[in-house]
């Protein structure tokens, strides 16, 4: 199967009313939004993340016949440019369309104390601007929104049940010509959580895998829930604790392979010089990993977290927010698929020393030449090659 690069998530975003899944009671709600406008000139979605707040902006500008002007919260952090940018755009006309709509994406980003009044700023907006003003949080109810929450429409999205979200991957599916089982949907339906977005992602890395068994297989996701949560509090999170001195003590996870999550994700978070001190800390983290296994140096274990956790997340300055895409260390699925590889050419060497009285070793070194014999079906069928075996013989080389 041919995959398209872009992702799934993105692709197959709910561009209309009609399009949104499980979500009546806020699409009707965000219509009598836009009916009472200017009453109220603010309207701020929020929920979990992946429930659809982004795409339910996108479809309300569709309702509008709107041009949407989107930014993120999170890089606009000062009063400053806060108001230079959000500023005029809330008073222009768009050139282009009947509507206009301003889309200000995880306001959590913004934070009421140390954004040299950002939030005030914000709130200022509102009062003025001539166009609907759209927000997005995950978390309305923190003590620095009650202005906001004063201010604005608040419409709640929930959680997608599972039911709805396996109808969603059902279609993905369809329109990718993208083969997986039943059971293997339920099962990511169900523990995406409400998750659509985090849904699609795991279809889409599933359907790039070259393994049968690799789709049945669709990971331990609760343990990878317990990876997500410690990156989240290390990457988010700028003030050292002793929560943060233990944030990997929790993880059913040996730490090896934590190691290789970590590495996998630090440039999702950071950039710059932050991404350069990140990797220094993982180095030194390394470095102490390695002293305890020569020398059996028990005591430098602390150390060794304290570089793994503290050290990273002390890189930035303040907390961050947002929602990010942790990924899984693609070096395991590298060596996975490697030795899913060497174990079919095995078992087909295997099957052809029984056949023709040499050995299994000799007919690894000799495979490439054996590919050419095992082309003829006839030979494929004496030797009683599986539909997988045949299947990897006749993969491109």
């Amino acid at each position: 199967m041919e995959v398209n690069d872009s992702p799934w998530c993105e692709k197959y975003r709910a561009r209309s009313f009609d399009e949104i899944r499980g979500q009546d009671l806020a699409i009707d709600k965000v219509r009598a939004f836009l009916r009472k406008f200017p009453a109220k000139k603010a309207l701020v979605l929020h929920g979990p993340a992946g429930v659809g707040k982004t795409s339910m902006a996108y479809a309300i500008a569709l309702e509008m016949d709107a041009e949407i002007l989107e930014l993120n919260a999170s890089d606009l952090r000062d009063r400053e440019k806060i108001s230079k940018i959000v500023g005029p755009a809330s008073s222009q006309k768009s050139l282009f369309r009947k509507n206009k709509i301003i889309l200000m994406d995880e306001i959590d980003g913004v934070s009421a104390t140390r954004d040299k009044g950002g939030l005030g700023e914000v709130l200022s907006i509102i009062e003025k601007t001539a166009f609907p003003m759209i927000l997005t949080a995950n978390d309305i109810w923190q003590k620095k929104f009650n202005l906001l929450r004063r201010k604005a429409e608040l419409v709640e999205l929930k959680e997608a049940d599972y039911k709805t979200i396996l109808k969603i991957l059902m279609e993905v599916c369809e329109k990718e010509n993208c083969v997986v089982s039943g059971d293997v949907l339920k099962s990511i339906a169900i523990r995406s959580r409400g998750d659509i977005r985090a849904a699609i992602n795991d279809l889409q890395m599933l359907s790039k895998m070259d393994s049968k068994e690799l789709v049945k297989e669709i990971g331990e996701r609760d343990k990878e829930q317990s990876i997500f949560s410690a990156m989240q509090y290390v990457f988010k999170n700028a003030r050292i604790n002793e929560e943060m001195l233990r944030v990997f003590n929790e993880v059913n996870m040996p730490l090896d392979e934590i190691f290789l999550w970590i590495d996998e994700n630090i440039p999702e978070e950071y950039s710059g010089e932050e991404l350069a001190r990140a990797y220094f800390a993982l180095a030194l983290a390394d470095v102490f990993r390695g002293r305890i296994r020569r020398q059996r140096h028990w005591r430098f274990m602390v150390y060794e977290h304290f570089f793994l956790g503290p050290a990273i997340a002390s890189v930035k300055k303040y907390n961050r927010s947002g929602w990010t895409s942790y990924k899984k260390p693609s070096r395991i699925l590298k060596i996975w698929l490697s030795n899913q590889r060497m174990a079919k050419k095995k078992s087909i060497c295997e099957k052809y020393a029984r056949s023709c009285h040499t050995s299994v070793r000799a007919a690894m070194k000799d495979f490439l030449l054996l590919r050419f014999v095992l082309k003829n079906p006839a030979v494929r069928e004496e030797l009683g090659l599986s539909d997988e075996e045949k299947e990897f013989l006749d993969k491109k080389i």
